[in-house]
């Protein structure tokens, strides 16, 4: 029974992650999104039934995420605003249900459920949209409404490179981790379509955050990594370098269409199309009350159809809704932990690079966040990730009845054992 309990709360973990990827507009969406939050939830009951979870205290960040969400849950329940309310409610019980989930498995099991997960939603993508996803990622243009971005099951471009950008690096991380030969090329197959997805949406806030995690992988082996890894990076860089000046004019023209660097309202003269207006909007509006300044006016009060206008801003959004004491802390305990986590990685004479590769992906959705809302947000398949990996890192020291090499602790001074032991055996 036990056994039945824990596949079953992996299966619908698993379910609830695809069904985050689905944003068609219209009842589809709410019904997805709703579906999503029960499936997750129902995850967190069947890990309880299945009596593996560990019984583990609170961590500092899950006490500031609950304080959070509870907070802006009573001051929108104090200013009449309903919905908002709800919206705290209901990341209390997600929040209380994934701290359960990282519990109940090691970080590569957790991990394979979201992978799992991203390969079903490719899958789709090139059984129900195949055409669409590759004259996209060829650069079709259609005249008087320019490029033609691709919008995978729906969802808006921007947030495709969020979505699709951190599964490349989950595939990444496990390539890093695979025993064999098969699974590392099928890891970077998955990588390699998933940036596919990225490039055929256009999504340049994706690209960007990428090549910032990138230079941040590169900078810290270059100044902390082993000899091994340094002479592997120069390698790799050389042939890359060679690789471009070969095929540069190519490259150029490609980017140049992908990216639609020439557009007249996407392109480099845009503004940032319109982005520096509305922060500049945003930060107008985060100022123009001193109390809300403190108390944020609840989860999703900052929404375009609330406020007026979007908030392309997850730095925005949290003082927005949060307000500078609770979005601060939320910000810090991103920050703190992906710096750790890349310290700890690196840690001279024993590196862990699925450690250090955890501590990216958090640099990643930092970077994405400076163009969009989702750093703290369940509806889509890569912030839910975030989530449970801020979770999971911050695990405080387990008991003596925890598998050795189960958990790794991040900010706790004696971190009990490595990220990525034991060896996982799945395929992806």
């Amino acid at each position: 029974m036990h056994a039945l309990s824990t596949q079953l709360s992996r299966w619908l973990l698993g379910a609830s992650i695809y069904l985050t990827g689905w944003y068609y507009e219209g009842p589809a969406l709410q019904v997805a999104q709703m579906g999503a939050i029960s499936l997750l939830l129902l995850a967190g009951f069947f890990a309880v039934l299945s009596g593996h979870t560990l019984r583990v205290r609170p961590s500092l960040v899950e006490w500031v995420f609950a304080f959070a969400f509870l907070f802006a849950m009573l001051v929108a329940w104090v200013t009449n605003n309903w919905l908002s309310t709800l919206y705290g409610a209901m990341l209390l019980l997600v929040l209380a249900s994934v701290a359960l989930l990282v519990r109940q498995s090691g970080a590569a099991r957790l991990a394979t459920v979201f992978r799992w997960a991203y390969v079903a939603l490719i899958a789709t993508l090139l059984v129900l949209e195949p055409a669409a996803l590759f004259a996209s990622l060829g650069g079709s243009v259609e005249y008087g409404l320019g490029l033609v971005r691709y919008q995978p099951l729906g969802m808006h471009p921007n947030l495709s490179g969020l979505v699709y950008g951190g599964g490349a690096l989950l595939f990444f991380q496990r390539c890093l981790a695979a025993d064999t030969t098969a699974r590392k090329l099928f890891a970077l197959a998955m990588a390699g379509l998933c940036l596919s997805v990225l490039l055929a949406a256009s999504a340049r806030a994706g690209l960007f955050a990428l090549a910032f995690t990138g230079l941040t992988g590169v900078g810290l082996i270059a100044l902390r990594g082993s000899r091994r890894a340094r002479l592997f990076l120069l390698l790799v860089a050389l042939a890359g370098v060679v690789a471009i000046l070969v095929n540069w004019t190519d490259i150029k023209a490609y980017l140049s269409l992908i990216l639609d660097i020439d557009s007249p309202t996407r392109g480099l003269e845009s503004g940032a199309t319109g982005r520096t207006d509305i922060w500049r909007e945003g930060v107008e509006l985060v100022f123009s009350d001193g109390a809300l300044l403190l108390t944020g006016r609840g989860i999703r009060s900052a929404l375009p159809e609330v406020i007026g206008f979007p908030v392309e801003s997850s730095y925005i959004n949290l003082a927005l809704e949060h307000g500078l004491f609770f979005g601060t802390l939320i910000l810090l305990a991103f920050v703190v932990t992906a710096w750790r986590a890349l310290r700890q990685g690196l840690e001279p004479g024993q590196p862990r690079y699925q450690l250090f590769m955890a501590g990216l992906m958090l640099v990643f959705i930092l970077a994405q966040s400076i163009f969009n809302r989702y750093l703290i947000g369940v509806g889509n398949p890569y912030s839910l990730w975030a989530m449970a990996l801020v979770l999971q890192l911050n695990l405080p020291a387990l008991s003596r009845r925890v598998p050795a090499g189960v958990y790794r602790t991040v900010l706790s001074r004696r971190p009990l054992a490595s990220f990525s032991a034991p060896k996982d055996r799945s395929f992806t």
